[in-house]
Order: C-alpha cells, then structure tokens, then sequence
C-alpha cells in the first residue's frame, strides 16, 4: 500500500481515507501500511471506519429515541419556513402588482 502511485489511484483514495478517519499523519499512514496488501488493510480500514462513525451513530439513535425532541425541531422548522415563504410570496404578489404585503 502505498501514496501516489498512479498505478493504483484506488490505493491513494482509500490510504486517504484511512488518514483522515484515523486521524493519524501521512507520515505515521506510510510507515503503518507500507508493508501490508489488501487483505491486510481493508479491515483495517473497515475498522477504523465504524469506530469513526460510531458517535454520530450514537447521536442518531439518542435524537431518534426522543420523539418530543424530533417533533418541536419539526414544529420550529415549520413555523420557519412559513414565515419565510410568506414573506417571499408577498414580494412577488407586490412585485407582480396583485396585492400590497401585509
């Protein structure tokens, strides 16, 4: 495995992203996988991307577990949106000259 080899542009991308997932540097990326082969890295990397995604899978479930929490972020969204979208209606209704805004 190894960086900017174009011949393999597969390897770069996904040694890129172990690098970003792992936070770890270029340099400590290289020294780590120099030596291994796909059977090698992918779990690896398939390891350090589900220990990656696990807060924000945490964060997912804790905010789907609270369905007062998910309907006012709904409710707030909408009364929003409305506002917003009844501002806009009245500038073109003025801007077309059917109605002055209220």
């Amino acid at each position: 495995m190894e960086f900017d080899n174009p011949e393999r542009p597969e390897s770069n991308n996904l040694l890129t992203l172990y690098l970003l997932l792992s936070g770890k540097t270029k340099e400590e990326v290289v020294v780590e996988c120099q030596d291994m082969g796909w059977g090698q890295f992918k779990p690896l990397l398939t390891d350090t991307t589900i220990e990656a995604l696990k807060p924000i899978q945490e964060k997912y479930q804790a905010v789907m577990n609270d369905k007062g929490y998910l309907e006012s972020v709904l409710r707030d969204g909408k009364q929003k949106a409305e506002a917003i979208a009844n501002q806009t209606l009245n500038q073109v209704k003025a801007a077309m000259g059917y109605s002055m805004p209220l």
